[in-house]
């Protein structure tokens, strides 16, 4: 979070630092798992992301993952809701 606040500081746009790890619980987890972090500063502040996957670095690197692949998903399904939304809709009427 320091560097993208660094970032936003020096320019005032919003600042965004991709990072991964990998993470392990102590009980709930069999295994350590890739995380990828998007640390993003704001006008109005922090905006800290995380990701788990399995997906492997070189099959996505840590900002396309995020920006490219997770964020895309995450459209699709905001998509398929307004479709849910528009069909309840339409049986209410």
């Amino acid at each position: 979070m320091q560097q993208a606040r660094v970032l936003h500081q020096a320019t005032a746009k919003a600042a965004r630092v991709f990072t991964g790890f990998a993470y392990t619980t102590r009980h709930s987890w069999s295994c350590a798992r890739r995380v990828v972090a998007k640390a993003e500063y704001l006008d109005k502040g922090e905006n800290p992301r995380f990701v788990v996957t399995s997906l492997t670095p070189e099959q996505w690197p840590d900002q396309p993952l995020y920006e490219k692949f997770y964020c895309a998903r995450g459209e699709m399904e905001n998509r398929i809701k307004e479709q849910m939304c528009l069909f309840a809709t339409a049986l209410h009427r």
